[in-house]
């Protein structure tokens, strides 16, 4: 039978390890891959019975699960800390795969903020 440790010595548990990061940032692209399911989604979006047969919803929760265990598994890695700002790079995936799938135009101002994004990710992970 599973019995939770709750007596956790938080002074032990070090550093973010690099499966961690690899992990959440998995995470960030199943999360981002979803977004798009989740656009096509719309397209055809009732909210009725046909919500059923509305397979890219289904596709989009489903990646959005596997993203959840990826990033549990993740914090189970590292300090939450250095993990969670790490989530912010789904907006970089996410405008890739807007620029890609839907033929989105994605502004000189859009990147740059996208940029300041990688920057802070990489500035708050960086001593990690």
């Amino acid at each position: 039978m599973f019995k939770p440790d709750y007596n956790l010595n938080y002074n032990k548990m070090g550093k973010t390890k690099l499966s961690a990061i690899l992990l959440v940032i998995f995470s960030t692209v199943f999360i981002s891959v979803a977004q798009v399911f989740y656009k096509l989604a719309a397209k055809n979006f009732v909210f009725s019975l046909d919500l059923i047969f509305n397979y890219h919803l289904f596709i989009g929760l489903f990646l959005y699960a596997i993203a959840a265990l990826f990033l549990i598994l993740a914090l189970k890695r590292g300090e939450l800390s250095t993990i969670y700002p790490m989530i912010a790079t789904s907006y970089l995936w996410v405008t890739l795969l807007s620029l890609f799938i839907f033929k989105e135009t994605i502004s000189a101002f859009k990147w740059s903020g996208i940029i300041l994004i990688i920057i802070g990710v990489a500035i708050l992970g960086g001593k990690s």
